[in-house]
């Protein structure tokens, strides 16, 4: 027989990731008060956020911060992205 859920029997998991302070690309000022705020009204309403959590099946994400769109993908930026705009064509064709 299977097992039945309930939104209480089921674990509820996030992860929010706010970068703001970037190395290399424009600053922005609001990411990391978004990603706090959001984890506190997860936590209120029961959702773990936690530093890390592996093997899990059901995850909330979410991102504020920098991202970019090629070939009709989009990609996340990390802190230490490199100032494309500043690259000469040979390190942008590197990357």
């Amino acid at each position: 027989m299977a097992a039945k859920f309930t939104s209480e029997s089921r674990r509820r998991l996030a992860l929010v990731i706010g970068i703001g302070d970037y190395e290399n690309v424009r600053e922005l000022k609001n990411p990391q008060n978004d990603a706090k705020a959001l984890s506190s009204l997860l936590q209120r309403i029961r959702f773990t956020t936690a530093d890390q959590q592996l093997d899990k099946t059901r995850i909330l994400f979410y991102f504020a911060g920098h991202g970019v769109q090629w070939e009709d993908q989009n990609y996340l930026l990390p802190k230490d992205f490199p100032d494309m705009d500043a690259a000469d064509a040979k390190e942008k064709a590197e990357f």
